[in-house]
């Protein structure tokens, strides 16, 4: 049976660009390829996924970042103009696309809430106030990205394993093949769990690797005083370069660096794994439970608290032509598993279910 699914707005106006709000967008896109009438509705949005307009996303305003002081006027606003929305579209479910209780005991719809990680609840964050706890015991059906996030979410929420959906998010499987340069790649924020010093630390120990490769930072936002400093203690100032861009750009980079390293100490799923293996890149990173699940044998692994160990895996890689090729090819095989057909035909399952 075709159901009415809605999307509420809170990660596109939450996220300018990232894992999540990708993972929604493709979602419902490909809800919409298999004949479901699945929307989208953020009236005001920062995210950079939704650019056009079209019948499966709405939005009115879409701003570069919400203005200073305004963040709560902005999620009131489209709070309000969603629940208008939920009346005049009347959709048979409400997936939830982050954290928001507001629609909680006011919407009488079945839901469904994603879960993408249990970061804030391991490292114990102070600033943590997405009320997750609520949500979770609300709706009807939740989805987890990896079995190490409903194995978190069960230790933390004490939620029933029959109420969760393991669903692995997708990747384009198009493959991005450039010319190999000589540089190192890391994505993403950099602060905690992320372990940029330790990488940082494992580079600078590396006369070879300082030698021969540059370190190419992708973020959204450039080196604070503290990363500076981190930078020149180890000096690697002359070799260590911020970079930033949109998706296009970013795959260039995966494509033509010699090693992509992901040195976290915890990640929900890791879909970076994913894009640097879609564009031919070798990886090191973390041996830890998820990147296991995702990756399987397609990487090389090291003890994320161990510069030395990041050092050494690393190097590993960036000296052999052979293990580079070996771990492009099982990662072209790997990344066949992971398909946004294959997640939005699971996700029906769930709301079929509900």
């Amino acid at each position: 049976m075709k159901k009415n699914i809605l999307f509420e707005h809170s990660i596109f106006l939450h996220q300018k660009t990232g894992g999540i709000s990708k993972y929604i967008y493709n979602l419902n896109e490909y809800l919409n390829k298999n004949n479901f009438k699945s929307l989208i509705y953020s009236p005001l949005t920062i995210n950079d996924n939704l650019k056009q307009k079209n019948k499966n996303n709405v939005f009115f305003i879409r701003f570069k970042k919400i203005p200073i002081f305004f963040t709560k006027i902005f999620y009131a606003i489209n709070n309000i103009l969603t629940l208008l929305k939920i009346v005049i579209y009347k959709p048979d479910i409400l997936h939830y696309s982050y954290y928001n209780n507001f629609f909680l005991s006011i919407v009488n719809k079945p839901s469904v809430l994603t879960v993408y990680d249990l970061i804030h609840e391991k490292i114990k964050s102070k600033n943590y106030k997405f009320y997750k706890s609520k949500l979770v015991k609300k709706v009807n059906k939740i989805i987890c990205i990896s079995n190490q996030t409903k194995n978190d979410l069960i230790k933390y929420y004490n939620v029933k394993a029959n109420k969760i959906s393991v669903i692995y998010l997708g990747i384009n499987q198009k493959k991005i093949l450039r010319k190999k340069k000589k540089f190192i790649l890391f994505v993403g924020h950099r602060e905690g769990y992320k372990n940029f010093n330790n990488l940082i630390k494992a580079y600078g120990k590396s006369q070879y690797l300082k030698k021969n490769y540059k370190l190419i930072v992708f973020g959204l936002s450039n080196f604070n005083e503290y990363e500076k400093n981190l930078i020149k203690k180890h000096d690697v100032v002359n070799n260590v370069f911020f970079k930033n861009g949109n998706d296009n750009y970013l795959n260039s980079l995966y494509s033509k660096a010699t090693v992509f390293v992901f040195p976290s100490y915890y990640e929900g799923f890791g879909i970076p794994i994913l894009e640097a293996m879609r564009c031919g890149c070798p990886i090191a990173c973390s041996n830890i439970d998820v990147f296991r699940e995702i990756s399987n044998n397609s990487c090389i692994y090291f003890n994320p608290k161990n510069d030395q160990s990041i050092k050494k895996s690393i190097e590993k890689i960036a000296k052999s032509k052979k293990l580079q090729n070996k771990l492009v090819r099982k990662g072209f095989s790997n990344i066949k598993k992971y398909t946004w057909e294959k997640c939005a035909k699971e996700t029906i399952k769930v709301y079929n279910n509900l």
